[in-house]
């Protein structure tokens, strides 16, 4: 199994600020990533499918070097093998990223106009947002027009268990996968209001379900409470999350209630516009 080097998480970091990798981070490339990465996009509508030799004379590489790559690519899925034919082909697993990352792209465009309307509506931060390994990762955010910035940024990730966008994405799964998702954090304690037990955690995931939305009050961040609501597609799953963030300090709890009719609303039509019915 392959963990990443701290050097490694520091390149990733980089390349996604849109840092120069090229002119400064040399050391932090990994050589056998960087030819896995030059073999799959050898292959294109005109070269389908290329054998053993044509991806070694093209990477410049010795077989036995190609060879691995393309096996642990096989492995991963990311590659196939025909044996008649002896050639490689695209595996079905980039089918499957292509698919995750369209739908991604096609929610938050569907969902902007009524983040939109919600920010003019309710002058607060909203956020879009996914689940991933437990945890919620945003997608889209539209801050109000207050001189106080929630911290927050697109692309990154918030605990799923002391959060409202967590509660409601992890809430639509069985317990079984909670646990799963949840078993490579320790449900850390961020404020004194933070659910730290699994059995407590899925007695309010639970409530969190049938009411149809979720709070979060000051169990992430003190002064910072959020709520939460669904967004689902043609199968009735959740797919994402919609929230927005109010400061106490300009606020309090009870108001930040009186927001939730509004918010179902905006979870619903943007549903809709998943397909959902």
């Amino acid at each position: 199994m392959f963990f990443p080097s701290h050097s490694l998480i520091i390149a990733f970091y980089l390349h996604i600020k849109g840092l120069p990798l090229e002119l400064k981070y040399d050391t932090y490339r990994v050589n056998s990533i960087k030819k896995a990465i030059q073999m799959l996009n050898l292959f294109s509508a005109k070269a389908p499918e290329i054998s053993l030799g044509e991806l070694s004379k093209e990477l410049k590489v010795h077989k036995s070097t190609a060879y691995r790559i393309a096996v642990t690519l096989v492995e991963g899925g990311l590659l196939r093998w025909n044996p008649r034919k002896g050639s490689y082909s695209l595996g079905l697993k980039i089918l499957n990223l292509s698919d995750s990352l369209m739908s991604s792209l096609e929610l938050r465009t569907l969902a902007r106009p009524y983040l939109k309307k919600l920010v003019c509506e309710i002058n607060e931060t909203v956020h879009l947002a996914i689940l991933d390994q437990g945890e919620a990762v945003y997608l889209d955010k539209l801050e109000a027009g207050r001189s106080i910035r929630i911290f927050s940024a697109i692309g990154k990730r918030a605990p799923g268990h002391c959060t409202a966008l967590g509660k409601v994405l992890l809430a639509d799964l069985p317990p079984e996968k909670i646990r799963l998702a949840l078993s490579n954090t320790n449900l850390k304690c961020y404020t004194p209001a933070t659910i730290t037990s699994i059995p407590a955690l899925l007695d309010h995931l639970k409530e969190v379900r049938e009411k149809g939305y979720a709070l979060d009050l000051e169990e992430h961040e003190p002064l910072i409470s959020c709520i939460a609501v669904p967004i689902k597609d043609f199968t009735r799953m959740t797919i994402a999350a919609l929230s927005m963030t109010m400061i106490i300090k300009h606020s309090c709890n009870d108001s930040l209630k009186g927001y939730i009719p509004v918010m179902l609303e905006a979870g619903a039509n943007i549903s809709a516009e998943m397909g959902y019915l």
